[in-house]
This record gives C-alpha cells, structure tokens and sequence, in this order.
C-alpha cells in the first residue's frame, strides 16, 4: 500500500507506538515498584473488575497462554493476593483477590492514576470529559474490530466495570461491526 508521507493515519499509527511504549514502560515501573511483573499486575486488576474469573476466563481477557497465567495467579496466590475456590466441577477453580490483593489494587490505581512519571496519565486526565468518552469509544471500536464482539461482550460482563463504561460498550455493540470474520 502506498502510504503519502503526510498522512494522517501514519502519523497516528506512529504517535500510538509512542504512547503505548509510555504506558508500557509505567506497567513495568509500577509493577516492579510493589514486587510484581506485568502480567501479576495485569491479572490482579481483571480479577478486581470480573470479581472471580477463571484462569481461562482470565487468559481470554488478557490475550495471553494459560500456561503463563496460571503460574503468575500461583505465584499472587503464594504472596497472599489472591484466593482459589474450587467449583462445582473440581476440575476448575475460580480465583478471587484477598483482601491484601483488594489493598493493593487500589495503590496500584493510585499509582497509575498519579502517573508516576507517566505523560500519557497526566495528559490523559487533562482531557474533558467528552474527549475521554471519544476516546475510549474509539479504543473499545478498534479492540472489537481487532478481537470481535464475543470479546467485547466478555468485557462488558465483569462486575466492578463502571456502569458508565458498560453503557458505552452496549452501545457501541448496536452499531454495525465492520469487523474482518472472526
């Protein structure tokens, strides 16, 4: 495809590469600052926004092998961050924070809400209301383009998502997808 140096989805697609290696690197920051990894950090918070999930259910969510996210809620479980309940069919577990992985979550979102050293959080709070609704409707529309609606209705369906959030996917999900086949 013969891309004009001018265009603006190219310097979109760059600036994007920019900021996500800024968030990225804060991840990492925060993550090492209270003896996590990433993906600890990553799992901790779908467990706070789905309230128990699967070790399934929590691969799905963050587009990662089972094998990876089994060992890292192993290892949250051994430091006392999350706990496993055995359901009906004891072939599978279900995994909830602690209360000592609830109080870290929410450092953990102070952290990041602080933007500790992170531009990308600061500018982001700066912008109005309307901006940060355009731009989260415009992620969410990306993501299901690039995961499809099954992953998109999975989001929608954990407990602590904002209600204002949920509203937007709902919405978002009655307009045409313009998806490639899943």
């Amino acid at each position: 495809m013969d891309v004009p140096r001018s265009s603006l989805d190219f310097i979109t697609i760059c600036c994007l590469r920019l900021i996500w290696d800024e968030i990225y690197d804060n991840w990492v920051e925060v993550a090492q600052d209270v003896g996590l990894t990433v993906t600890e950090e990553q799992i901790l918070f779908v467990l706070w926004l789905a309230k128990a999930s699967t070790v399934t259910e929590v691969a799905s969510t963050l587009q990662r092998d089972k094998g990876t996210i089994s060992k890292s809620i192993f290892s949250l479980g051994r430091n006392g961050l999350v706990v496993r309940q055995t359901l009906d069919d004891r072939r599978f577990s279900e995994f909830t924070l602690t209360e000592k992985g609830e109080q870290l979550i929410l450092e953990l979102i102070d952290r990041h809400i602080e933007g500790q050293g992170m531009a990308f959080a600061q500018g982001f709070l700066t912008l109005d209301e309307e901006e940060r609704t355009a731009f989260a409707r415009t992620t969410l529309k990306l993501v299901r383009y690039v995961y499809g609606d099954s992953y998109i209705s999975a989001i929608q369906r954990m407990k602590n998502f904002p209600s204002d959030t949920k509203a937007l996917i709902a919405k978002l999900m009655k307009e045409p997808s313009n998806m490639v086949d899943e």
